[in-house]
């Protein structure tokens, strides 16, 4: 086996921007099962929760 004749170059560290990633990246094809859970669920309503403390709100998230 020949070894690689071509130079090995630097790197450049790059940091993650997660706002350029998530508009960069290419949303995924809807699945069968993601197609028909919709039309099984397509007006179901979305009830409000209360939450008793700002705490019980962020775990909710």
């Amino acid at each position: 086996m020949k070894a690689s004749t071509k130079a090995k170059g630097k790197t450049k560290e790059v940091s993650l921007d997660p706002i350029f990633f998530a508009a960069s990246v290419p949303a995924r094809k809807p699945t069968a099962k993601d197609l028909k859970d919709v039309k099984e669920h397509e007006n179901d309503p979305i009830e409000p929760k209360d939450h008793h403390t700002m705490d019980d709100t962020v775990e909710d998230l």
